[in-house]
């Protein structure tokens, strides 16, 4: 199997068997950018993101559907995400080969269920609205984001005539689609058609052995369990700003609280003793000895602190995280998300106050996470992906 992924990542692709290819475009790099800063900072406002979006596909799209073209040479099954999906169709078409999509959210295929629709206007309901909001909105969002650069791709690369809308749609509704979450989180609508699959959480357990520093369990084991801040990959322009205001959302809760720096780098001041400045740990390790978890609703992140099983609370920043922050508060597994944009000290200590008291949400939140441990996504997925390969060979 051969994966394609930003430089800094291959090295760690390969220690677990499997080829890398280096992309071209850096996607580290991209957020900690002026444009990657400006995504964040305008991800809960629709209309800005997608503004942000397509100038950021304009800049950087032919390259990254150029490098998907040169990693799948050879291949006889290509698998894309929802990022790719689009342009994976002409490469699929090209190659002649399988095509499975693998998202870490929900399609982007119409569903009267709000559940299952990113930024549903019924998030809660079953609805014909929701199904219209979906045909109208959601279904074409991706290739009104790189329709055009997909067909300068097809002519210029592959060699293929340029495609319409619709024709690149029916290449979407042909290939698997096999869902990597849960469906006690994001339950399966009844009106998705028959080759889309929830299968359950991917987890890569592989730091068991990972040894934590004596400091790190020192201050766990000194008084209650803390909780834990940390926004992983997304970045800021400001991470000192955000630090103090993290710091001061910590004091007025009451907590202690564990901060990883994240790419953002923050903690770059002086903490007081309450907080530790944390580099780096398993989310599988630190996650189920917190009181509660603060991130910002990756799709990865999210499913972690569900198997823990500890409340949490959710700091959108964009794209499918606001979706996130959403389930869990309708889970009654955490609060309302607060959006990144609107986040102050107040509001975040309020939150975390909500997520650290409240009986019931930890009693929801330790059910959940127990019936998510209980489940096989990877065997689930491996099921349907190897029963659908055997039937098109034969």
């Amino acid at each position: 199997m051969r994966l394609i992924a930003s430089a800094n990542f291959t090295a760690w692709i390969q220690q677990h068997g499997l080829d890398a290819v280096a992309a071209n475009v850096d996607i580290q790099a991209m957020m900690m950018g002026e444009g990657g800063h400006e995504w964040i900072e305008h991800g809960n406002d629709p209309l800005r993101q997608t503004r942000v979006m397509k100038r950021l596909i304009d800049q950087h799209g032919l390259t990254m559907m150029r490098d998907a073209w040169r990693a799948c040479q050879d291949a006889e099954v290509v698998v894309s995400s929802f990022t790719s999906d689009v342009y994976a169709v002409s490469i699929a078409e090209k190659l002649r080969a399988k095509h499975i999509s693998t998202p870490l959210q929900p399609t982007l295929v119409a569903t009267r269920s709000g559940m299952a629709t990113m930024n549903a206007p019924l998030p809660n309901r079953v609805s014909l609205v929701n199904y219209l909001f979906g045909k109208i909105l959601i279904e074409p969002y991706g290739w009104r984001l790189m329709g055009a650069i997909n067909n300068r791709f097809r002519q210029e690369t592959l060699g293929l005539p340029p495609q319409s809308y619709r024709e690149n749609r029916r290449g979407l509704h042909r290939m698997l689609v096999v869902q990597g979450y849960s469906a006690h989180v994001v339950p399966q609508p009844h009106d998705w058609p028959a080759n889309i699959h929830t299968a359950g959480y991917w987890f890569l357990d592989e730091d068991r052995a990972w040894q934590a520093p004596q400091e790190l369990l020192e201050f766990i084991h000194t008084g209650e369990p803390p909780v834990y801040v940390g926004f992983g990959s997304m970045t800021g322009r400001n991470p000192r700003a955000l630090t103090d205001t993290i710091v001061q959302a910590v004091a007025q809760s009451g907590q202690r609280a564990i901060l990883q720096a994240g790419w953002a780098g923050m903690g770059d001041t002086e903490l007081p003793p309450g907080i530790f400045l944390l580099d780096a740990a398993p989310h599988s390790w630190l996650f189920p000895r917190m009181r509660a978890v603060v991130h910002h609703g990756g799709a990865g992140t999210t499913a972690e602190s569900l198997r823990a099983g500890v409340p949490m609370v959710i700091v959108p920043h964009l794209a499918d995280q606001p979706f996130w922050g959403a389930r869990v508060a309708a889970l009654g597994v955490g609060p309302q998300p607060i959006p990144r944009n609107r986040l102050t000290a107040e509001n975040l200590a309020a939150a975390i106050r909500q997520a650290t008291t409240e009986p019931a949400m930890r009693d929801r939140a330790t059910e959940l996470g127990a019936t998510i441990r209980a489940e096989d996504g990877i065997g689930a997925a491996a099921d349907v992906i190897e029963a659908y390969l055997g039937k098109e060979d034969s």
